[in-house]
């Protein structure tokens, strides 16, 4: 499922822009007084100003062979997050893909990740053309197991890998290159215990089976497949 477009909103407009351009150095595309759009490898990203304060956890596929060059090259810019047991980096070994986690200008979470059954390995030092893709975003619900079978009745959208199954608080649905995290609101984000699932307005556009604009009302969330 490959995310093409991702459309967030913030507060910190400014602050945000700052972020994508100067920081993680990914190119910008356009802006304008409300709005800026940045590419993420073959993702579009973009945030609209808002006057509400927003949560969103994003992650980003970077090559399997450049973890720990990527590692290094974001904390030499920030801190990463950890999680309880004061580690800052994450192994998931059903998904067979490894993570660490930080923040950008306005407090979401960012995620980069290697899913290591892909091949994407890249030649030289790590920098932002490495940023490959937008590979997963979070949409907080109140009833996880009602949005995962609509997107499965709907798109033919299941849980990745195969072998798992959506529970009552997280669904991982999607394939090897891009998820629908959808959690229960409330729940923590990885890896703190402390950041909490909000719902804040999202719109997606996906490389779908067929042509479909679905919307979870009353979530603010718009998906819309490309065939």
């Amino acid at each position: 499922m490959h995310i093409q477009e991702l459309h967030l909103q913030t507060k910190h407009l400014n602050e945000q822009k700052k972020f994508y351009t100067d920081v993680l150095g990914l190119p910008l595309l356009t802006e304008t007084a409300a709005s800026f759009t940045v590419q993420a490898g073959t993702t579009r990203l973009s945030f609209q100003e808002s006057q509400q304060e927003t949560l969103y956890h994003i992650a980003f596929t970077i090559p399997t062979n450049k973890f720990k060059q990527a590692k290094d090259w974001i904390s030499q810019r920030m801190p990463l997050l950890k999680n309880t047991a004061g580690e800052d980096e994450i192994h998931f070994t059903n998904l067979h893909a490894q993570s660490f986690y930080f923040s950008d200008a306005a407090g979401h979470i960012l995620e980069y990740m290697v899913h290591y059954d892909l091949v994407n390995e890249t030649s030289g030092d790590f920098g932002p053309e490495d940023v490959l893709r937008v590979s997963e975003i979070g949409l907080p619900v109140e009833d996880v197991l009602a949005v995962a079978a609509q997107l499965e009745k709907q798109q033919g959208i299941v849980s990745y890998p195969a072998s798992s199954q959506a529970s009552d608080g997280f669904a991982y649905l999607g394939d090897i290159l891009g998820q629908l995290v959808v959690v229960k609101i409330g729940r923590p984000w990885l890896p703190t215990e402390t950041i909490k699932a909000i719902a804040s307005p999202v719109r997606v556009v996906v490389a779908g089976k067929t042509e479909q604009e679905m919307q979870f009302i009353p979530y603010p969330y718009t998906i819309e497949f490309k065939a």
